[in-house]
């Protein structure tokens, strides 16, 4: 296991709630938790298996912390779409730590969380997030920020690149390895981009962000209703309809 990153970060404007964020839909392992107005992050490259890291790398953010698993609020998860393997990692450790701690969990898709940190790095209030399916397929979703999360506009979805809906006219940020394909991109959602940031992943501090709103607000599902976020499947059934 390679660690690319691990900070501690303490906010007298967060909201005391104790979260645990998890994500593992990219090549690397993004584990954060919220202890009260402290945050404990890591993000590593697996050499082989998410699965093999995660557990511990939890545990020793807990220990860094100073508290006990037993006292969160609810987990927040990257449920997708990404990495098949990885979303079913996530997905397996999360149901397991929240049923057996009887607490909710909080699924938030992986492209809405690369908008979040774009807006954390740059304020970018529009963003068109594009990740590579493959051959020249996307999974996209456009974002606006509400409230300091961002919105969904329209639907996720996975379409060739040519496809990609047609976007209305603002100043659009386009996030996302998928942007490799960016003259298909732009022609098809008739808007040149402000920039273009590939070089992504998805950070669990957005995750904190996301989740601190959505407990908030009450958005959140039972442990075992926890699911990866399957695009593809999702438009194969969309199309049989």
């Amino acid at each position: 296991m390679k660690e690319l990153a691990r900070s501690m970060l303490e906010n007298e404007q967060e909201p005391a709630v104790n979260l645990l964020a998890i994500d593992t839909t990219s090549k690397i392992s993004a584990v954060g938790l919220q202890a009260g107005k402290k945050r404990f992050q890591s993000v590593t490259k697996p050499e082989k298996s998410h699965s093999r890291d995660i557990l511990p790398t939890i545990v020793e953010l807990a220990e860094e912390a100073d508290t006990s698993l037993t006292d969160l609020d609810a987990i927040v998860f990257g449920k997708g779409p990404g990495s098949f393997t990885g979303m079913r990692i996530t997905v397996g450790v999360v149901q397991g730590l929240a049923y057996g701690l009887g607490i909710p969990v909080i699924p938030v898709s992986s492209l809405a969380c690369l908008a979040q940190g774009e807006y954390r790095e740059s304020g970018a209030t529009d963003t068109l997030v594009v990740l590579s399916a493959r051959k020249e397929e996307v999974y996209f979703g456009a974002y606006q920020m509400q409230g300091g999360c961002p919105d969904l506009v329209g639907e996720e979805g996975v379409l060739h690149a040519s496809l990609v809906p047609p976007l209305e006219k603002l100043e659009w940020v386009g996030v996302g390895d998928g942007w490799g394909l960016r003259k298909e991109l732009e022609l098809a959602a008739g808007r040149q981009m402000k920039r273009i940031s590939m070089e992504v992943s998805p950070q669990p501090q957005d995750l904190l962000d996301i989740g601190v709103v959505k407990l908030a607000s009450g958005d959140i599902i039972d442990a075992m209703n926890a699911l990866p976020e399957y695009l593809r499947e999702k438009v194969a059934k969309k199309s049989q309809a």
